[in-house]
């Protein structure tokens, strides 16, 4: 019995077919999905009866309540897990559900493995707050019920806890106690009358318990027994003091007098306790002049004791240092207030936390090198712009690639009709312009989420050709290409190689910025050319391929910088506005496929960058998916029937168009449910349709990968197409994993889509 069997799973969907797919995939992986409903007021109801623990949530809901305001106001009513189950991707509506802290968002279409995956992280994470939750409680019951006091304070001094036994002795209110100084509240001296430091017990040096004298909050003393151990967190940093003490029954004639404002005045500060800690410390009077610093803050200013001391705090740090901050800290210091600031300590090119709290007539202020977490939450940040970018542009990938598929469909036919009477060049620009847009999609897509390669044969000596046909060349440099005749044909994803080649050349174009040479070759591999001591990425075994190098003569890379330049967000042009994220694509591209991605360089010499690609195995089976080069089909003599799902109605009228053009009987859909009902209906008539193509995405409805599991069932011999814009869907890489004969990526040529359903219907029917 795992945590997750016990997991209760309320699914708020809009789309009831959606909401019961969900259910029965979820029930099928063993969780327990105890209500679906449509509306963010009933899902309030429903949550009072049913307790989930996990709310699987859809943006956009029937009624007046969206998906995040339900979130927040389900976590108003108790502890509750969220994941957003969604299409909606904007970055505006992924700030606002950002804001309810959910365990996950998954973003329509998404298959069986990441609906598992994600609620499988939820639940987990759920589960680990829940048992946390539990210890924190625990640990709160037992030091609320401890018949001895227990005080726990931060490095500053001030009080965090205060359990109701350490009220009752000290005299003090629990909610008056919390965020006052230690030395407030827990005054004790010795039986001399002189002041009693806290004393922390270590490891290795154990601190016995003694007898000291407690100044109650009404003025009287009591004698307490008191130790006091240190507060660590994970990583073994001092972060406070936890003091536990007793009262004992003394003789009044063993009461001390009345403390003197003399003596209240010489208590010493907690500083003397945490003199050893790691962070700088100081002291400072109302004019903000240093009392005291221990060595740490000694170091930081790089003064000896006798220099530091009696310096005013501002004359340490630079002047715009003290406009940003000296407003905040002087308001806590007028109206005995603690702050935290974050400054930029410029001379040691460190960020530093200043955390100051009241202190007699000043402020303790405790300084911490936060350098390291301000760069990590940077590096959060930029990775969070990424994901959303990532969100943002498989939300309109798909309808963006359908606006392109109409324009480049309709540009074509024109061309194709025109083609005998007049050629127009500008129909020709128009069709470009259009396929560099696709790319710019694409590369949107790939910078912000990857995705797996969608392999086709290709002529590596072609692309590379076409590639420098159309490739803005910089001014001043001179493009070299040599590329060896009879290469073998390589199954890859041609849109991805120019982008990784793209990359590449303009690496070289900015290595060069007063012009020079740029080398392109296009060889086969040859083991005993491979660089013998070179940064190499997931070296090959058998480097039996085909490699292309970029080589430029430009500044070249410092050899403190190779082992470092596939780190993402890495780069040495600062000031152009770069990235860092060029070759880390690169890279990926080239794993992907099975290669490598390897660079050799000199500074002043240049640099020589080398992509590794192998024949890969699966050529054979992208072949047989119907997508290899071989369209051409023997002449049909009945017409065959197509079944098409398409959403948009502009590309559902120019597929209709351009299969009927080729003499095909065309039936249309625009919705998953309506496709089967057809499919079922010809299969009842005897007259089962030969091919179907299946639209990935339909929002608000079923789509491909739904539809063609339910054809399936009808028909296992079913013959089907997937096209889609989100090409970083993994339906597009492994087409044959779902059930598909062949992908169609939008934007396509009719042309394409022609070629392409000749050559599935020709190997539908040499199988038969």
């Amino acid at each position: 019995m795992t945590g997750f069997d016990r997991i209760r799973i309320l699914i708020v969907e809009n789309e009831g077919l959606v909401g019961c797919d969900m259910a029965s995939s979820l029930n099928d992986l063993g969780y327990r999905v105890v209500g679906t409903c449509s509306s963010g007021e009933e899902a309030v109801r429903l949550y009072d009866e049913l307790r989930p623990d996990l709310v699987l949530m859809d943006v956009h809901l029937d009624g007046t309540l969206d998906g995040i305001d339900t979130a927040r106001l389900l976590q108003q009513r108790g502890p509750v897990a969220v994941v957003y189950v969604t299409a909606c991707a904007d970055l505006e509506t992924v700030n606002r559900a950002r804001e309810t802290h959910p365990q996950g968002y998954l973003l329509k279409p998404f298959n069986h493995d990441e609906l598992r995956l994600t609620v499988e992280v939820a639940a987990t994470r759920h589960q680990e707050e829940r048992d946390r939750a539990k210890r924190e409680q625990s640990y709160f019951e037992t030091f609320q019920s401890l018949a001895d006091g227990v005080i726990a304070a931060d490095l500053a001094g001030v009080i965090v806890f205060m359990n109701p036994a350490a009220a009752r002795i000290t005299g003090w209110e629990q909610s008056l106690v919390v965020g006052r100084s230690l030395h407030e509240v827990f005054r004790i001296y010795h039986a001399s009358g002189e002041p009693a430091m806290v004393e922390l017990a270590t490891a290795t040096a154990p601190v016995q318990e003694r007898t000291v004298w407690l100044t109650t909050h009404d003025g009287n003393r009591v004698a307490v027994q008191d130790r006091s151990a240190p507060l660590r967190d994970q990583s073994g940093q001092l972060t406070g003091v936890v003091i536990l003490f007793r009262g004992l029954s003394v003789p009044v004639s063993q009461t001390l007098p009345t403390t003197s404002p003399a003596e209240k005045a010489a208590q010493a500060p907690l500083v003397d306790v945490v003199e050893s800690i790691s962070d700088p410390l100081i002291a400072l009077d109302g004019r903000w002049r240093l009392i005291y610093a221990n060595a740490s803050a000694q170091r930081l200013f790089e003064r000896r004791p006798e220099n530091l001391l009696g310096a005013n705090f501002w004359d340490l740090l630079p002047t715009a240092t003290r406009e940003s901050h000296h407003e905040a800290l002087a308001h806590a210091l007028l109206h005995r207030e603690s702050v935290t600031r974050e400054i930029y300590f410029e001379e040691k090119q460190t960020w530093l936390e200043l955390r100051g709290h009241p202190f007699a007539e000043g402020l303790l202020v405790l300084m911490q090198d936060i350098t390291s977490r301000r760069e990590e939450a940077e590096r959060r940040n930029r990775l969070d712009r990424l994901e959303s970018l990532g969100l943002l542009a498989r939300g309109f990938a798909h309808e963006f690639n359908n606006l392109l598929t109409v324009l480049l469909g309709n540009l074509s036919l024109a061309e194709m009709r025109l083609r005998t009477a007049i050629q127009l060049p500008e129909l020709h620009t128009a069709k470009q312009a259009t396929l560099q847009a696709q790319g710019l999609v694409q590369q949107l897509l790939t910078f912000a989420r990857g995705g797996a390669p969608i392999k086709r044969p290709t002529q590596m000596g072609e692309l590379v050709e076409q590639f420098f046909l159309h490739h803005s060349r910089a001014t001043r440099v001179e493009y070299r290409l040599d590329i060896s005749p009879r290469l073998p044909t390589v199954a890859l994803d041609p849109a991805q190689i120019r982008r990784l080649l793209g990359n590449l050349v303009r690496n070289a174009e900015q290595a060069q910025p007063n012009g020079g040479t740029i080398t392109v070759r296009c060889v086969a591999a040859d083991p005993g050319e491979m660089f013998p001591h070179e940064v190499l990425t997931d070296h090959p075994t058998v480097p039996t391929g085909i490699v292309i190098e970029v080589d430029d003569h430009g500044e070249g890379i410092p050899p403190e910088n190779l082992p470092h330049i596939f780190e993402p967000y890495f780069s040495t042009r600062k000031a152009e506005n770069a990235t860092g994220l060029g070759l880390t694509v690169c890279e990926s591209i080239a794993k992907a496929h099975g290669g490598s991605l390897s660079i050799r360089s000199e500074v002043g010499k240049g640099t020589k960058v080398r992509l590794y690609l192998p024949v890969d195995a699966e050529g054979d089976e992208v072949d047989s998916l119907g997508i290899s080069n071989a369209f051409d089909a023997p002449p049909q003599t009945v017409s065959t029937r197509i079944l098409v799902l398409e959403d948009d109605p502009l590309v559902r009228s120019l597929i209709v168009r351009n299969l009927s053009s080729a003499h095909y009987e065309i039936a249309e859909s625009a919705e998953g449910s309506e496709t089967v009902r057809l499919y079922q209906e010809s299969l009842q008539e005897g007259r089962p349709y030969e091919l179907v193509i299946l639209d990935l995405s339909i929002p608000n409805g079923m789509g491909g990968v739904r539809t063609m599991e339910k054809l399936r069932q009808l028909d296992p011999e079913v013959c089907a197409i997937v096209s889609s814009g989100y090409s970083d869907d993994p339906v597009m890489a492994k087409p044959a994993a779902y059930g598909f004969a062949a992908v169609l990526p939008k934007p396509y040529e009719p042309a394409d889509m022609l070629r392409l359903v000749k050559s599935v219907l020709s190997q539908r029917g040499v199988r038969r």
